[in-house]
Formats: structure tokens, C-alpha cells, sequence
């Protein structure tokens, strides 16, 4: 009895191609991946460059039209009047610098004085300190040596009216006398509106507003 065996020769080939196929559809997937994400960012870089170019377009048309504004008005030109330049001239002369006035007073606060308020109302900075006393000083001193000190700082005293005492307590804290103590700074003359109703009453005596 004779036995058949039938081989197949091209199984091994068919598992080659089969390799090979899929090797050749990978680069082709990851080919295809590159271009869209190429596509993308060009489109991406496309719509941004149009965008800023809109921007610039933009404030190049604003600039053209401030320029124009400009002319015209350089053209025309602009009647100042009497008011307004007055009133310009009050708001420079009664302009406060706070920030610079307050940091100008931290720096020449003299030591062992430290600050505990500071209010403004009714045109009147108030300054509230307390400060340590010593055996041989006298109250009234050590309140006048900061007032002068006040008023000798260009850098503080200018635009004040005023600068005055206001009151003054003594007491002892933790076995320490301390003086505390309010000094009132004047932005203004708070007479003159009394000076100037006096000054009406005796121009048109009998007549009141």
C-alpha cells in the first residue's frame, strides 16, 4: 500500500507576504497620520496668520484715523477760556500727594514714636502717636519737637495750611510712661469761609443769602 503526503511549498512564502503586507500598511497608516497632522498645523498656521494680519490691519486703520482726528484738530484749533484754565490751576494747586506725604512722614518719625491713626476729615489730617516718655522730658515737648519737625519738611508741610496741636494723654503701660497724643494738619483756612460772610455782611449790611 503506497502512502500520499501532499506539501505545501508556498505556506512559508504566504506568511511572508502576509509580514510584509502589514509592514507596508503600517507606513502607509502612519504616512497618512503625518499628512493629516501636517494639514492641520499649515491650517492652524493659516488661520492665525489671517488673524494677525486683521489685527494689523486693524490698528493701522485706528492709527490713520486718530492721525486724521489729530489734523483736524490742529487745523481748527481749540478755544481754552478763562474758567477752564483756572479751574486747572486750582486742582493742580490743591492736589494732594498722599502716597509720597505718608511714606515722607514714616521716615522722619522719630524713634520710640510710633504712629496709631491717621484720619482725614473735613479738610483736617489728624495724626494720632504715642510715644515713650523719659523722667526728665516734659509732655509739651516732645509734642512741639514734632510739630516743628512737621512743619521744617518740605516733603510734608507743603500744601498745609496749618499744622496745631490738638490734645494729649499721659499714661503708664507695663511700667512705661507714654504720651498720647493728636496733631491736626490744616489742607485750608477754616475762617475763610466766616471771613468772607463777614466781609458780605458789612458790604450789604441787612441782606442775607
Amino acid at each position: 500500500m503506497v502512502k500520499q503526503f501532499t506539501i505545501n511549498l508556498n505556506k512559508g512564502e504566504g506568511a511572508n507576504v502576509l509580514r510584509l503586507r502589514k509592514h507596508e500598511r503600517r507606513n502607509y497608516i502612519i504616512l497618512a497620520l503625518f499628512a493629516l497632522m501636517f494639514l492641520v498645523l499649515g491650517g492652524l498656521t493659516w488661520a492665525q496668520n489671517n488673524a494677525m494680519n486683521d489685527v494689523v490691519r486693524s490698528r493701522e486703520n485706528k492709527l490713520q484715523r486718530i492721525k486724521h482726528e489729530l489734523d483736524s484738530l490742529k487745523r481748527e484749533g481749540t478755544n481754552v477760556s478763562k474758567d477752564d484754565v483756572m479751574s486747572l490751576n486750582k486742582l493742580e494747586t490743591e492736589r494732594f500727594l498722599w502716597a509720597k506725604r505718608l511714606e515722607k512722614l514714616a521716615q522722619i518719625l522719630p524713634s520710640g514714636m510710633s504712629l496709631t491713626s491717621l484720619k482725614f476729615e473735613n479738610k483736617i489730617l489728624t495724626i494720632q502717636a504715642m510715644a515713650q516718655v523719659h523722667e526728665e522730658q516734659k509732655e509739651f515737648e516732645i509734642v512741639s519737637k514734632f510739630i516743628e519737625l512737621l512743619k521744617t519738611t518740605p516733603e510734608f508741610k507743603q500744601g498745609f495750611y496749618e499744622i496745631r496741636f490738638d490734645q494729649s494723654l499721659r499714661k503708664a503701660v507695663v511700667e512705661q510712661d507714654v504720651l498720647i497724643f493728636s496733631v491736626e494738619c490744616l489742607t485750608s483756612d477754616p475762617t475763610r469761609g466766616k471771613k468772607k460772610a463777614v466781609a458780605e455782611e458789612k458790604t450789604f449790611p441787612g441782606i442775607k443769602g
